[in-house]
């Protein structure tokens, strides 16, 4: 049969209220509903016959915090679940400090009627068995006071009334029924009730005490109660049953009179499972409230490392705008503008990982790669900063070459975040060691540093999202915290995993890579330096599609050094126009334009007959990176997608791929 609940609706949208009730169709219970669109309604209804509050969290005309504030003036203990709340952990956090039951964001109402028989099981029952409990006992005192005064009274008769035998009869009988009651009530309560007399021994106990301390009756009858039964309300105490699972009960002792003498009579109520539900908010409290605070640290150190590089940026490239600078010092000027917008593209990059990751978008494009190749590659980007430190870098490798399957870029990532660490933790004339050796099944890759070490304390956290030991204003290195978590992920996305260990403070770290062998995989190919640089693009016609004119004239500059003969555009329609004329070789277009994006410009040419050119090999080059932009890319027409900031070499060695492979 099902519950009757009375439940109160704080909402002032039909359709939101609709929605609500409609997800609690299905439960256990019978909803009596009140919808309360206003405060004025809100504060006629609220009363203890209340089983149950929902309140929206859109509301527009009853604030949900002096809800819960007129809830606690009023002293009423009723569940308060709010609904439809945005997806802020500081917005749910708000909510359970004011007082609210429970929190359920909009994107999650699934969760409803889970919550509101956990509200109701949890905290609105209990409520109820105390109630009943109360009545139970104030019945039982009424009870017993009632048999006292008909046994003294039929003591009277007895000596008064010697004849009355018919009458004595009757009275006894009643009073056997009445024990027989009495007995059938304290037996039958889910209560566990022992009664306990003045020497401390048990003289009964029901079968839900029985179960309670999972004892047998012959066990416990006699013998001295195990807890202290000074009278008072609501003393918890812990149970041990024997079977390693320990129990919490709320106890309460009332003084009774049993069998003709003076007893307590004690009530034991399991709320095991209520004290393990408040441990349980309280740590998920204090884990919001940590990732709160984490959260806040990481947005903090973000907007540092953001604008940090702006400064010299923006600085030197006014200077070299005012001719006000010395000839000698304009290569210093342009090496700081490219190290601190490099330092940037990197920061973004890694953002763009995690971003990836924690969507599951982030793919590997597997080759067979030598890993020595690698490292050595990853070592050549930070020797520059190890030698400006005089910090000694230490290669042990094998004669032997194995091959393993993996992404040659993220596999270099992987190595340039921890050997960069290393190097950049590591004091003046310090030493970083790099040891590589195979088994049967994999590659072991250990990375020891002599630099600062790690606490104990942050170890368990080193490859946490938005973690840093210091992430304080005082901190001496910069960077997000982002580099070893997303080094972890890459390593274990190679079916690899990856260790760090410190002594301590001072001590150095070592971090240790494991990667497993394959084979029967396809090489990697690799396009060095020198072929790059003498790459010519003479004879080939570009068309080059692009609104913002900073980058365009940087693309034409860039393919002009290389000889190509370029053609630009500043939007679709333009580039179309000029395409059909000139028919170029090559086209790279920006996605994101005016009017006419860079998808539709090239479906338009897609769709043009081959002899006009619409097979043309096209470049997306946009600052939309993700995975699924670079699908859209792919799906719409275009070759092949980059994202910006392209390398200048980088985009020629495609353009030279491209070109090469269309002829």
């Amino acid at each position: 049969m099902a519950v009757p609940i009375n439940l109160l609706l704080l909402c002032d949208s039909a359709r939101e209220s609709e929605k609500i009730l409609s997800l609690l169709h299905g439960t256990e219970f019978t909803f009596v509903t009140e919808q309360i669109r206003n405060e004025k309604d809100y504060l006629a209804k609220i009363n203890s016959e209340l089983d149950l509050i929902l309140a929206d969290y859109q509301h527009q005309k009853l604030d949900i915090f002096q809800a819960l504030q007129i809830l606690q003036e009023n002293e009423l203990d009723v569940p308060f679940i709010v609904v439809n709340g945005s997806n802020s952990v500081r917005d749910a956090v708000t909510c359970i400090k004011t007082g609210a039951t429970d929190y359920i964001a909009e994107n999650e109402l699934q969760r409803l009627p889970s919550a509101v028989t956990l509200a109701v099981d949890v905290i609105e029952l209990p409520k109820c068995d105390i109630k009943d409990v109360q009545q139970c006992n104030s019945y039982l005192t009424d009870l017993q006071q009632r048999l006292f005064s008909q046994a003294t009274e039929l003591k009277k008769q007895r000596h008064q009334r010697q004849t009355e035998s018919s009458r004595r009869e009757k009275v006894e009988a009643a009073l056997k029924k009445s024990e027989k009651q009495l007995r059938m009530l304290i037996t039958k309560n889910p209560d566990g009730i022992v009664v306990v007399d003045k020497q401390g021994i048990v003289r009964f106990i029901n079968p839900a005490a029985l179960k309670l301390f999972n004892r047998k009756e012959e066990e416990l009858l006699g013998e001295v109660f195990g807890f202290p039964v000074a009278g008072g309300d609501n003393t918890e105490v812990d149970i041990s049953t024997g079977t390693g699972k320990g129990l919490i009960a709320q106890m309460r002792v009332v003084k009774v009179d049993w069998q003709g003498k003076a007893a307590n009579l004690v009530t034991l109520r399991d709320i095991t499972e209520r004290k393990q539900a408040e441990l349980e908010r309280i740590k998920l409290l204090a884990k919001a409230e940590s990732a709160n605070r984490v959260k806040d640290e990481f947005l903090a150190v973000l907007s540092h490392e953001l604008r940090t590089p702006l400064n010299p940026i923006l600085g030197w490239t006014q200077l070299l705008r005012s001719n006000r600078i010395p000839p000698q010092k304009v290569d210093q000027a342009l090496e700081t503008i490219e190290r601190n917008a490099s330092l940037q593209a990197e920061m973004i990059k890694d953002l763009l990982d995690v971003s990836r990751i924690l969507r599951g978008k982030l793919q590997l494009n597997p080759v067979k790669v030598n890993l020595v190749n690698i490292i050595n590659a990853a070592i050549e980007t930070v020797r520059l900063a190890a030698h400006a430190k005089s910090v000694e870098i230490i290669t042990d490798f094998p004669l032997e070459t194995s091959f393993v399957e993996g992404d040659a870029n993220r596999l270099q990532q992987i190595f340039w975040n921890i050997l960069s660490n290393a190097v950049k933790f590591t004091t003046s004339g310090g030493k970083v060691n790099i040891g590589l050796n195979y088994n049967s099944s994999q590659a072991t890759i250990q990375i020891k540093d002599t630099g600062k070490g790690i606490c104990s304390e942050f170890l368990p956290y080193v490859f946490d999202y938005f973690r840093q030991e210091n992430s304080s204003s005082t901190r001496n290195n910069g960077g997000l915290g982002l580099g070893l978590a997303i080094v972890r992920h890459l390593v274990e996305l190679h079916g690899g995993n990856i260790q760090v260990e410190s002594p301590g403070i001072g001590k150095g770290t070592t971090f240790t890579v494991e990667i497993p062998l394959m084979s029967n995989v396809k090489t990697s190919t690799e396009t060095n330096k020198e072929e790059i640089k003498n790459l010519d693009f003479d004879g080939i016609n570009i068309l080059i599609v692009d609104d913002e004119p900073d980058n365009l004239e940087f693309l034409k500059f860039v393919l002009k050094s290389y000889g190509a003969s370029v053609q630009t555009a500043t939007s679709a329609p333009q580039a179309f126009k000029l395409f059909l004329q000139k028919k170029p070789d090559l086209l790279i277009s920006d996605i994101a334009m005016p009017e006419v994006n860079g998808h539709t410009l090239i479906r338009q040419i897609r769709a043009l007959p081959s002899e006009q050119g619409a097979k043309i090999p096209a470049i997306a080059l946009t600052a939309y990176a993700g995975e699924t932009n670079q699908q859209e890319s792919i799906q719409a027409g275009f070759t092949l997608h980059l994202s910006k900031p392209v390398a200048a070499d980088n985009l020629a060695q495609r353009i030279a791929e491209l070109t090469v492979n269309s002829y």
